[in-house]
């Protein structure tokens, strides 16, 4: 019998249990995780990125009387970066990072990709169950070092008619990943947090209900060192202004989870240095790139 998940917990991503939860089903859920106040700013910038049901010209909405129909009207998405601040910002969320490195066995991630998304009535999706793995080397044998952490925010009050996502207890063996469980319907209000892996059994759900919208923000880690699984085009965003104000105001540490070298690489010199704080402004503000460049204007390993 299918479940369906929505109470309130005040969990953090560092208590233990959701560590737990994530080892022995593939998912863990936060109802309630994020602050109101927080929700209230993201969900904003939800709505500038996408129209809400009501905000939809009317010629384009579909007849009540023909949902839920497929494609009778598309979902929405934007990728990272974007031209929202509060949008880029919680990307970097301290916990999502420190709970990531866990799961992955290592302190070297990087964002393999993020994106905001909107659903409304009439969405219908007939893929199924499945996996979100995808690698060009073979991930049958999967375990947490072959495997990226996935954190799905719902930014919106999200019932069991407004195309929630379904998840299945999930675990790993020799031969791959392969249900445990039942299905879990997840709903709950906004600000709550999914956190799966990528091999965790889920599903879409059609949206049957005939207003409003489901909005989700999403954000996906993997190792720095496993160059071959799944990657995102955002690395191609060098120019994009709300990409170039985002990463001119990280700390360099950060700026690695990003695919940005490390201080004291050998790709940094005078020259370069130069040629980023104008793309990047404010990318030296506190002189570390510089501090680690030999007196040839070369950067000492």
């Amino acid at each position: 019998m299918d479940g369906t998940v929505g109470s309130i917990s005040r969990r953090k991503l560092t208590d233990e249990s959701v560590f737990a939860e994530l080892s022995n089903q593939g998912f863990c859920v936060l109802p309630s995780y994020l602050p109101s106040e927080q929700v209230k700013t993201l969900t904003a910038a939800a709505r500038r990125l996408h129209p809400s049901w009501a905000d939809l010209p009317s010629e384009e909405l579909p007849s009540t009387g023909d949902l839920p129909s497929p494609n009778a009207f598309p979902s929405k998405s934007a990728g990272f970066p974007y031209e929202e601040p509060c949008l880029n910002q919680i990307i970097v969320a301290p916990d999502t990072i420190a709970l990531a490195k866990r799961w992955l066995e290592t302190e070297q991630i990087c964002m393999r990709g993020s994106g905001c998304s909107v659903r409304y009535p009439g969405f219908v999706d007939g893929t199924g169950r499945h996996v979100d793995g995808f690698s060009l080397l073979p991930t049958n044998r999967a375990s947490r070092r072959h495997n990226q952490l996935k954190f799905w925010y719902y930014l919106s009050d999200v019932e069991s008619e407004m195309a929630p996502t379904s998840f299945w207890p999930t675990q790993w063996d020799e031969d791959g990943p392969h249900v445990v469980g039942d299905e879990q319907k997840i709903t709950g209000p906004a600000g709550s947090l999914v956190v799966f892996s990528i091999f965790t059994y889920h599903s879409r759900n059609d949206f049957i209900q005939t207003n409003g919208e489901r909005y989700v923000f999403t954000v996906r880690w993997g190792r720095r060192d496993h160059p071959w699984e799944g990657m995102s085009e955002y690395v191609m965003s060098g120019s994009n202004p709300a990409f170039s104000a985002f990463v001119g105001n990280l700390a360099p540490s950060t700026r690695e989870l990003f695919h940005f070298p490390p201080v004291g690489h050998p790709y940094y010199t005078e020259e370069t240095l130069s040629d980023l704080e104008n793309r990047y402004p404010g990318w030296d503000a506190h002189g570390e790139y510089h501090a680690a460049i030999g007196t040839n204007g070369r950067t000492q390993l």
